[in-house]
Formats: structure tokens, sequence, C-alpha cells
């Protein structure tokens, strides 16, 4: 009894849900699988709601962007079945083994996360910033370093939760913008001693943002980080990162070095070669800025 859950903005994902239908036929049980779609554009809901036809399939439409959040919770709360398993709509199936691998460990944990893999070849010279990244960070993801730091290593784009569970330890919605909603339901998953069970069942992360993407998302990703800073606490590296420098009060000088060399950080960011140690910079001196921003803004208004 498996409910399969996929939010989806923007992205046309029938192949994906057309996989997951034929292996889920071949589970011996019942099953549905539910698509919704965060407020996208016409052209990629006309094409999703060819997810209609398929047997136990439904494309359900929300008229606003709701966010990460609240679309999982939407389906989670919508879902019949007692284990569900949440797919990030650009994933893509690379075995026909990925959901009797879920089914075989389903009372293990309450919580099972199966991981993500990338193409061997660059994609394309526009996503070479998301593609490095992810590619550099695949050998601390694999069972056994996950295993190492269950939580901190647990991800929103692959995992199966009992119902039960996952209802009493909803997203927080409070989280509307992009970012770290996946940080804090892990974080909550720890503080209230829920067993994840790390297992070797990727899906394939087909969805990598161009680099101008990944720039603005991550800089809205630390705004984010900013606002629910108490909730994150240490969860989150660049806010350990940022803590570090601010005992010993270098932040300042951070700061500054990011606003100085800017230009040079985003016209390699932006090219064909980007570099990662420039990518950790940027992110912390984005930090840096922001914090310095807001710090602003407070003694203006009191």
């Amino acid at each position: 009894m498996l409910s399969i859950l996929i939010p989806t903005y923007n992205y046309v994902c029938v192949e994906l849900v057309r996989d997951l239908q034929q292996q889920a036929a071949g589970l011996g049980c019942p099953y549905e699988i539910l698509v919704a779609d965060d407020g996208s554009e016409e052209r990629n809901k006309l094409e999703n709601r060819k997810i209609n036809r398929m047997p136990f399939c439904k494309y359900v439409e929300l008229q606003e962007n709701v966010g990460r959040a609240r679309i999982r919770n939407i389906l989670g709360q919508q879902a019949q079945y007692p284990f569900l398993l949440f797919i990030d709509s650009d994933a893509a199936v690379v075995d026909d083994r990925f959901l009797e691998r879920y089914w075989t460990v389903k009372e293990q944990a309450p919580v099972v996360y199966g991981g993500l893999v990338h193409a061997d070849k660059l994609p394309s010279k526009a996503v070479s910033l998301a593609y490095r990244y992810e590619k550099h960070a695949e050998p601390r993801h694999t069972v056994e370093q996950r295993m190492m730091h269950p939580y901190s290593a647990f991800r929103t784009f692959n995992f199966m939760v009992r119902r039960d569970v996952f209802l009493k330890h909803l997203f927080d919605e409070s989280i509307v913008r992009y970012g770290h909603e996946d940080t804090l339901f892990g974080k909550t998953l720890k503080e209230e001693g829920i067993e994840i069970l790390h297992i070797d069942n990727p899906l394939m992360n087909c969805g990598l943002d161009t680099n101008i993407n990944v720039l603005n998302k991550t800089e809205e990703s630390l705004r984010t980080l900013y606002m629910h800073r108490d909730k994150l606490g240490d969860s989150a590296g660049v806010l350990n990162a940022y803590g570090r420098l601010r005992h010993a009060r270098l932040d300042g000088w951070v700061l500054s070095c990011y606003r100085l060399l800017f230009p040079v950080l985003r016209r390699n960011l932006l090219g064909a070669h980007p570099s990662l140690l420039f990518f950790g910079f940027y992110k912390l001196g984005y930090y840096c800025s922001v914090v310095c921003q807001e710090e602003k803004k407070e003694k203006r208004d009191r």
C-alpha cells in the first residue's frame, strides 16, 4: 500500500511517472501516484495533464505557488496509503528495481533515504556550476558516508516515510522561499529520535539549474537561512562557518573581500569552468552581506 508523491514546478515529469507506474504495477500491492503542480506555466501543465490517463495516477494543479514545504504537506495529507514515497519531479529512474528496493526495507525504519546520482558527463556548459558541485559531493554521499551523518545527509529528493510519522512531523510551512526545508525536516527527525535508514537506491538528478539560476537560488537560500537561523541552529554549514568568523571578528574582513572580488567571482561562476573554491567563498561572503544589511535595518528601525 504505497503512495508515490511528486511535487513539480515548471517541469514535465510524464516519463518519470510512467516508469514509476510500470514498476508499481509489479509490486503486487495497492498503489497511487499523486503529482501536485505548484503553479507552473501553462505549457508545462499541458504536458503533465497526460498523467491523468495512466492507471492509478492523478495530476493536481494548484492555482498559486505555495512553496516546497507546503506542497509536500498537501501531498502527504491527500495520500491514502501508509507508506509515502516522495520524489522530486526532475528525477529519472535508473533501473527496474527502484521501487522493489524500497518495498523490501519498508518495515526497517520510519524514514528511508535512497540517494541520488548524476550523469557521468557534463550535460551542458550552461549547468557547469551545478554539475561540478554535485559531482564533487557524490563521494561524500555513499551509503557508508551518509550513515555516519544520517540526518545532515538527508535530502528530500528521494525518500520514503511512514504516513503516520509524516503527519506528526510535517514540513515547516513558514519556509515559503527557496531553501532549507529539507535541512529543517532532517533536524526535526533528529530531535524527535526518528531513525533514518540510508540505502543505495538512487535516482538520477536530471534538473540541474543553469549557472545564473544556481547563483540566484543560492542567494535566495541564504536569505532564507538568515530568516530561519534560530530554527536551523548548527544544522547548516554556512551558519557554522559564519559563527566561527564572527567569534574571531573576521566577518567584516570576509565581507570586504567579497565586495572587492564580487565581479571576479561572478564572472568565474557564470563561466564554463567555475571554481568550487570561489563558490564556497561566494556563499559565505553573500551571507555576511545579508547579515550586515539586516543589522543595519534593525538599527534604523529602533
